[in-house]
């Protein structure tokens, strides 16, 4: 495979492989242990790299990827909802896989109510908002149940973002994105400066 389009794929590969391994767990009403779940993971992305790329990929560009996979599903496990996911019990996943989408995951909580989830690598820039109205347009035009929230679970940064939906309107959830998305900003501008004023003391 070109390295240009290599390095474009290879990271939705390890994401579906990660998303793939979590969902296989889910509904088994235990946690799995971070080797084994890292473990699913890396022989689903295995083998979809041997059948997208049967003459091989650059081996530094496959370590890159196991490791996306070794520190994403870590930190993902170290997450309350992934706590709350794995002791979800069968008859209360209300779609799974293919069945849910365009979600991962819909489950109905303890106080009855559905939630949905996806996983998915939250990007750190503007395209985070743009993700976010996305999934706020698809669970409005859900019908296979009333959700009462999305969850995005980030595959990388080991962090997780609810979307409230309940009484909630485009403009209302979009304004509070732009906020949420601004803070962050504002707090990465912050940390630049002070490490330019290091780097010139120095």
């Amino acid at each position: 495979m070109d390295p240009l389009i290599a390095v474009l794929r290879l990271p939705r590969v390890a994401d579906a492989a990660m998303r793939n391994a979590i969902l296989t767990t889910i509904g088994r009403g235990r946690r799995p242990p971070a080797g084994e779940l890292v473990g699913e993971a890396l022989v689903r992305f295995e083998r979809a790299i041997q059948m997208k790329a049967p003459d091989g990929i650059r081996p530094a560009l496959l370590f890159a990827q196991r490791d996306r996979i070794l520190t994403g599903l870590r930190r993902f496990l170290e997450l309350r909802i992934a706590g709350r996911l794995f002791a979800v019990r069968p008859r209360d996943i209300v779609a799974i896989g293919g069945g849910a989408k365009p979600f991962d995951v819909v489950v109905r909580g303890k106080d009855g109510k559905v939630h949905a989830v996806i996983f998915r690598a939250i990007p750190r820039d503007g395209r985070k908002l743009e993700l976010f109205r996305r999934v706020r347009t698809a669970a409005q035009r859900y019908r296979a149940a009333t959700l009462e929230s999305v969850i995005v679970c980030d595959l990388e940064g080991g962090r997780s973002r609810r979307l409230g939906l309940a009484g909630d309107s485009d403009a209302q959830g979009h304004y509070r994105d732009l906020r949420a998305g601004g803070q962050v900003q504002l707090r990465q501008d912050m940390r630049d400066v002070v490490l330019d004023r290091l780097v010139a003391q120095g």
